[in-house]
């Protein structure tokens, strides 16, 4: 068995590593820590968390099952719904009930989906 004790990077592909990168700072305040130009791809942070974009500019995420979840706190909600509504960025579902509070989708500009949820599945 291996023993897992955190995740160390989230990776997503993205058509246009500029765009997102923009997206993911604008929207959710990561750093950005490295690019790897020739590589194409892109290290940002948030917290503990890194976020790592590799691009393939012939890629779409649209029909994918793949989803990133980001906890946000309760009191937070409700903002964050409202703040993707005035940046007109389309929920794909939700605002949900789920386990005692809330979920909501939505995708960055390739169509990787993104849940807003709380409470933090422990």
């Amino acid at each position: 068995m291996i023993i897992i004790e955190s995740i160390n990077t989230v990776g997503l592909t993205v058509s246009d590593l500029e765009k997102s990168i923009a997206f993911y700072k604008d929207l959710f305040d990561f750093d950005l820590i490295e690019k790897l130009s020739n590589a194409g791809t892109a290290y940002l942070k948030i917290g503990e968390m890194v976020l790592a974009l590799t691009e393939n500019k012939s890629f779409s995420a649209h029909d994918s099952g793949c989803v990133v979840s980001f906890f946000v706190d309760e009191g937070d909600f409700d903002d964050a719904a409202e703040e993707l509504e005035e940046l007109q960025i389309p929920i794909v579902y939700g605002p949900e009930n789920i386990r005692s509070g809330q979920l909501l989708v939505f995708t960055d500009p390739d169509g990787n989906r993104i849940e807003l949820a709380y409470p933090k599945i422990v």
